[in-house]
């Protein structure tokens, strides 16, 4: 919310109250390790980019984000993979290590960074 002064007759901007960071804006950190799943090979997955999908790591459709969409991926070869659920990998849908920077640490799952 934008908060305004009138002065003479115009307006001028005096402040903007704090953004509240929601799962539109940023995905949610669904869990601060990754998940390990067995994954066929030449099947579609979808990965939840959200993070507010209850059977992480994949999405239930249950995101309200309209500008986080899941992810379909689609692996060659039947093998198991880590999968991001710090939902700030750099490789989706797959675990690059980032959950092990301090601030995924100290993330308070089931909330945006």
């Amino acid at each position: 919310m934008t908060h305004f002064k009138v002065l003479r007759g115009n307006f001028l901007k005096s402040f903007s109250t704090p953004k509240v960071a929601t799962p539109v804006d940023k995905p949610i950190v669904a869990a601060r390790l990754p998940s390990y799943q067995n994954l066929e090979g030449s099947k579609t997955y979808m990965w939840c980019a959200c993070g507010a999908s209850k059977t992480q790591p994949f999405c239930d459709n249950s995101h309200t984000c309209s500008s986080i969409k899941p992810l379909a991926f689609t692996p060659e070869k039947t093998k198991p993979r880590w999968l991001c659920q710090c939902k700030q990998t750099k490789d989706p849908p797959y675990c690059d290590g980032t959950h092990l920077d301090v601030e995924i640490q100290i993330a308070v799952e089931g909330q945006p960074l």
